[in-house]
């Protein structure tokens, strides 16, 4: 299966596929069940039965799109009018859900099977007679929007032995060059170093490669102070140091660096479509071994802040290096906003599974802002509090300003955006901790790419 990358206006020689519900006038011998799909070959058709037209919407359609792009049976000519709904499912929202589902199925991601690599070669097609400008426009956009998160997603799957902290920013320093309108700093060590980032050094030590810090900006506003900077966790692997994980807890923690790669493939989509509103963001990157002079529990470093935190457990590496970053947004990209992505907590996943994101926000300003966001681009997200109750057992270190864990057992995920929110320099925060909708059954899903870019446009 191939990428969508236009819009047809015209008949093609693939088997044009039409949407029918249940009261239509339906042709003879069609299957009436939720999704099937009944052909016509002598006359080059084929009918997908949807039932009640009200239970079909914009979810049910996208993830009818993400299924045809795995299991098409053959070449098909989807007739995308047909599946309108008046004052239900706009035209809009027909070629964005098909475009980013079909699409979403069809990304080439990182894959070294060989006799064993199985591939739907059956090509889908959108048809759209005398498309409005509009409608182009937003065919556009969901492009745009779903090949990067592809390219986030690619990230994600691509295993630690073939993407280090050091080939990770140098991916992203190559692939961007093709944007002109985005600048991309990489700091190295020693750059680190001078900086004073002691948080994100402290989860390096074990590592054989250097930390990396990858600062990506977009001026799309000159004139204007404000600024929105987003703060990903790069962790390319993550043993869980000292506090070692077991058995099979240790396994897809390739995708602990999740919210960096989804960070940066929101800057990818920002510079292509140019909203005019001024984003950065900030890549934090090192992995997280055993070997050397790795961080001990009950060591005491110094962030950039200058606050001192305990270590009591060196598998909590993630707020550490987060620490690091929002503090640089804050005191060195001069953010009004901070938003970061993390793959932060197990608790989360026990909180919301892998159905929503957990969600804070310093501010409802701030949540109503990207609630509207995720709704716009059908990502859930759940707010979650912020509360000082949460951070009380942090605060009880007797060598340092706070413990880097709550070890009650309770709310690990709220302590945990408590403890990041520390180091926020008082700038309005939203924390997003996506440890449950990265990824599921092992396949990179890279939620909220898309809420991310919403919110910049």
């Amino acid at each position: 299966m191939e990428l969508i990358k236009q819009l047809e206006t015209k008949r093609s020689k693939a088997t044009l596929l039409k949407a029918i519900f249940k009261g239509d006038n339906l042709p003879e011998n069609l299957i009436e069940k939720e999704n099937k799909i009944t052909e016509y070959l002598s006359k080059n058709i084929a009918y997908i039965y949807l039932g009640e037209r009200t239970s079909v919407d914009y979810d049910s359609i996208y993830e009818l799109a993400v299924n045809l792009g795995y299991n098409a049976a053959r070449d098909y000519q989807i007739d995308l009018s047909t599946f309108v709904l008046v004052e239900k499912l706009t035209i809009l929202e027909v070629i964005d859900a098909f475009t980013k589902g079909i699409n979403f199925a069809a990304a080439k991601l990182y894959n070294k099977k060989t006799f064993t690599k199985k591939e739907n070669t059956n090509q889908l097609s959108l048809l759209l007679e005398q498309p409005t400008e509009e409608a182009l426009k937003a065919f556009k956009k969901a492009s745009v929007l779903i090949d990067a998160q592809n390219w986030a997603r690619n990230l994600g799957i691509t295993p630690p032995n073939e993407l280090n902290s050091e080939q990770l920013a140098d991916l992203v320093a190559k692939d961007f060059k093709q944007y002109k309108n985005l600048s991309v700093k990489v700091l190295n060590k020693k750059e680190i170093e001078k900086l004073g980032m002691g948080l994100l050094l402290s989860v390096n030590r074990g590592s054989v490669y250097e930390p990396r810090v990858v600062v990506i900006e977009y001026k799309g506003n000159p004139g204007s102070l404000e600024k929105t900077v987003y703060v990903g966790k790069g962790i390319t692997f993550d043993s869980g140091g000292y506090n070692i994980k077991t058995g099979r807890y240790m396994l897809g923690m390739k995708y602990d660096m999740s919210g960096s790669a989804i960070v940066a493939a929101a800057m990818k989509a920002i510079s292509q479509l140019q909203p005019k509103s001024n984003v950065s963001a900030v890549m934090c990157i090192t992995d997280n071994r055993v070997n050397g002079d790795a961080s001990l529990p009950d060591d005491v470093w110094t962030s950039m802040s200058g606050k001192t935190v305990e270590i009591n457990n060196t598998d909590a590496e993630g707020r550490l290096v987060m620490a690091d970053g929002l503090y640089y947004a804050a005191k060195h990209l001069y953010a009004t906003r901070l938003v970061d992505v993390a793959t932060l907590t197990g608790a989360m996943i026990m909180a919301l599974g892998e159905t929503y994101t957990g969600t804070w926000a310093t501010t409802d300003k701030a949540w109503n802002d990207i609630s509207r966001a995720a709704k716009a681009q059908h990502e859930l997200i759940w707010r979650m509090p912020f509360d000082d109750e949460y951070e009380a057992f942090m605060k009880g270190s007797l060598v340092a300003d706070l413990k880097n864990t709550d070890l009650t057992g309770m709310g690990g995920s709220n302590s945990a955006a408590m403890f990041l929110k520390e180091f926020t320099n008082g700038v309005e925060y939203i924390h997003l901790d996506v440890a449950g909708t990265n990824e599921s059954n092992e396949k990179p899903m890279f939620a909220m790419v898309k809420t991310l870019i919403e919110m910049a446009l």
